[in-house]
């Protein structure tokens, strides 16, 4: 029977590949920056209006404006296409380095540049980090997958089926982990959202998915304690040079934990683990933020470090941007530059590794 609806479920969706219209991704080779006035420092957002990114870009900006006596507002432009690809060649191209013009990025913008999309223009790793905002994500599965625990998952001769987006946004986290540990899965994409991939687990078309820690609290704890959703791992957050527990999910084992127990047991589950590691940090650890070009001057990038220690010793700031930040502080840019830049040095082998698994398994060849 779970064959059966695999097998309906793939044929439907299958198609439905990753990669369609990233070949339109490239933006002009020179782009013109025409300010939008005196006072407004303009902002890039490579994402349509409405989504998680432009929600976050449109919250937290408004704060800062009235941090700087020589800003009234900050003014959003919304530049879709290519997943993120276009806007953040849009971006790159102007060359502003004066703060008047800046991007918002998100984990899609950042894993474009490490897996060496050919349309991207742009290296993260010689931009200057001026925000970030991380979170917390969980794998979790229900009571019609048929599977309990990580030990069934192992254990299983059958295939189990993640759901997603795309394989080469943020589902390569949990993808890279399960082939870390050894488990035999398959995936399905093309799904429109985290609602839709929760959905189909709910629904036993799916066995596995991937929430973000603000949503999988609202939107699957309840059913965890009705017995019918099973957390199975949270990527954690990062204290540190360590991976500790989530304290919005402290019950919830990390991948760390549970790779150390089960993980590493061949040469293609220690590269898939290196590859975890490589892209859960600017996927999760520090997932949006707010950017600059290189040669930014360093007061800008000073300004911005002490804006945001200013705002998270407010407690009312807090409170008004528990749903929007997920729980989770903002970061200083200056301070995490370093170990941001550290995960994008991707090892050759490693990198072959993720783009072989992207194009073998999951039909999403990154160079086309």
């Amino acid at each position: 029977m779970k064959s059966l609806r695999r097998k309906r479920l793939l044929t439907k969706v299958g198609t439905v590949l990753l990669i369609s219209g990233l070949l339109g991704a490239c933006a002009p080779a020179q782009t013109a920056y025409h300010p939008s006035g005196n006072g407004i420092i303009d902002v890039v957002v490579p994402y349509g209006t409405g989504g998680g990114t432009d929600t976050w870009a449109r919250f937290i900006t408004p704060y800062f404006a009235t941090m700087q006596d020589e800003v009234n507002r900050y003014q959003v432009e919304n530049i879709p296409g290519g997943e993120s690809i276009t806007g953040t060649n849009t971006y790159v191209t102007t060359g502003v380095e004066t703060g008047d013009q800046v991007l918002v990025a998100s984990a899609t913008t950042y894993f474009q540049s490490m897996l060496g999309h050919p349309a991207a223009e742009f290296q993260f790793s010689e931009m200057e980090p001026l925000v970030f905002n991380g979170t917390g994500a969980i794998l979790w599965t229900g009571d019609r997958s048929g599977f309990g625990s990580i030990e069934d998952l192992l254990n299983s001769e059958e295939e189990a089926l993640y759901g997603g987006m795309s394989a080469t946004g943020l589902d390569l986290v949990p993808l890279l982990a399960l082939e870390a540990l050894g488990v035999p899965v398959r995936g399905v994409f093309g799904m429109e959202g985290r609602g839709p991939s929760r959905l189909a687990v709910q629904r036993g078309e799916t066995d596995l998915d991937f929430q973000t820690t603000a949503s999988y609290l609202s939107q699957v704890q309840p059913f965890v304690e009705t017995g019918e959703a099973i957390p199975l791992f949270s990527v954690g957050i990062l204290e540190g040079d360590e991976v500790v527990r989530d304290p919005n999910v402290p019950d919830i084992p990390t991948f760390e934990e549970i790779y150390q127990e089960y993980g590493g047991k061949t040469e293609e589950q220690r590269k898939a683990y290196e590859a975890y590691k490589a892209f859960v940090t600017p996927g999760f650890f520090f997932q949006k933020g707010l950017w600059a070009n290189s040669g930014t001057n360093s007061e800008v990038i000073d300004q911005y470090d002490k804006m945001v220690g200013d705002l998270n010793a407010d407690d009312q700031f807090f409170l008004e941007a528990a749903s929007a930040l997920g729980g989770y502080n903002l970061l200083s840019g200056k301070e995490n530059r370093e170990a941001f830049r550290d995960a994008l040095k991707l090892d050759p082998e490693v990198m072959t590794f993720t783009n072989e698994l992207l194009a073998e398994k999951y039909g999403a060849p990154v160079h086309g």
